[in-house]
């Protein structure tokens, strides 16, 4: 199997050779672990999430029949995923909101009711966090003028038996909110400056809003590291803010054409020592695939990129597996595998999951058909 990998800071690009089964009996059995695992997968069919469970080894994968706590909820484009637990927000009928919070390593799930006290049908809720108990919405709602719009962060508390609120404004458009160090970093935009994007930051011990750093233009999404400083992700380069200081670290800049794309990922995940697993855009160029599974590495920024075509045959891809589009990028720790969820062509509201051992070593290990198109998953 070959794979690419790109490095951003010597910006230079090779290609793996090919590995096959022949030198499998000389690797130790700490380069090829067989661990027992058990993968909590979210997967959307007919605009519903619901979950399945799996278990798997390093030779076997297989459906677990087992109940779980999760049941199928409206699918929403405004979501936040922090470790073991993701939060979801859906509109409901009578114009209030809903915020669903699933705990992936303890199949624990609530629910949250928000914003009856508006009942506002135009409310836009555009970005959501949590920590705990506590949740924090980007909404906006419009103002008394013909054009005028107002913006808040709603801080939610819902470990009480009646749920308590505060309402904060902002003086931009919330597009994102990630939740670091005790404080909510909320990507924004300026609509009457060119759309120019800015962090908010929100200390959650005080309530109050506490800095507004320029970010300039064209930011395409905002992470958390493993360190709990802030990635910010432009077309061209990410930059690093310390959550603590607030000053730019580091700043990493891509040669044209070898751009990551993480920003403009559809979803993506982060492993303990800090790598990103993420479906990425490719435009169509050397692929047939509009998204390929990558994983970006941020201590020593490279990026590796995992072509179907140089893991699978013809046959697999259009045929056995019906590969249509890469849905999700996952990772199990245990087994050292990389897990890649898809979509199918021939049945968009079905996909699949592959298990992928990474490179040095790279190797298609199995598949399982779904009854669904894998969106999240968390490996227990």
């Amino acid at each position: 199997m070959q794979t690419y990998r790109i490095y951003f800071l010597l910006l230079a690009l090779f290609m793996l050779g090919c590995s096959d089964n022949a030198g499998e009996d000389l690797q130790t059995k700490e380069e090829f672990p067989n661990v027992d695992a058990d993968y909590a997968l979210l997967v959307e069919s007919n605009d519903l999430l619901s979950l399945i469970n799996l278990k798997a080894d390093a030779e076997t994968i297989f459906l677990d029949p087992g109940i779980n706590e999760f049941s199928g909820i409206s699918l929403a484009s405004v979501t936040y995923r922090d470790g073991n637990e993701i939060s979801i927000f859906n509109s409901e009928t009578d114009c209030s909101g809903k915020i669903s919070l699933y705990d992936f390593k303890n199949d624990a799930f609530i629910e949250t009711v928000v914003f009856d006290d508006l009942g506002n049908c135009d409310l836009i809720v555009r970005a959501i966090a949590h920590s705990g108990n506590k949740f924090y919405v980007g909404y906006e709602v419009p103002g008394t003028g013909a054009k005028e719009t107002l913006y808040y962060i709603r801080i939610i508390d819902a470990s009480l038996s009646e749920t308590e609120f505060v309402d904060i404004e902002l003086d931009k458009r919330p597009l994102q909110a990630v939740f670091s160090n005790n404080q909510v970093f909320i990507l924004s935009e300026d609509l009457e400056d060119d759309n120019k994007n800015s962090l908010i930051v929100l200390d959650t011990t005080i309530e109050e809003l506490v800095a507004d750093i320029n970010l300039g233009f064209e930011v395409l999404r905002i992470f958390k590291s493993d360190v709990n400083s802030i990635i910010v992700s432009y077309p061209e380069l990410h930059t690093l803010i310390s959550s603590s200081t607030m000053a730019i670290t580091a700043t990493i800049r891509y040669e044209a054409g070898k751009e990551p794309n993480f920003g403009d990922a559809k979803s993506s995940f982060y492993d303990e020592v800090g790598n990103l697993y993420y479906s990425m855009p490719t435009n169509l160029s050397g692929t047939s695939y509009p998204n390929i599974p990558a994983v970006y590495d941020f201590e020593n920024n490279t990026a590796i990129l995992y072509y179907y075509e140089n893991f699978l045959s013809e046959q697999e891809q259009l045929f056995e597996f019906e590969i249509g589009d890469t849905s999700m990028v996952s990772y199990d720790a245990k087994n050292n595998f990389i897990l890649i969820g898809y979509q199918k062509s021939g049945d968009p509201g079905k996909g699949g999951l592959l298990r992928i051992r990474p490179i040095p070593n790279p190797a298609f290990i199995d598949n399982i058909d779904l009854n669904g198109v894998p969106f999240q998953m968390y490996t227990k």
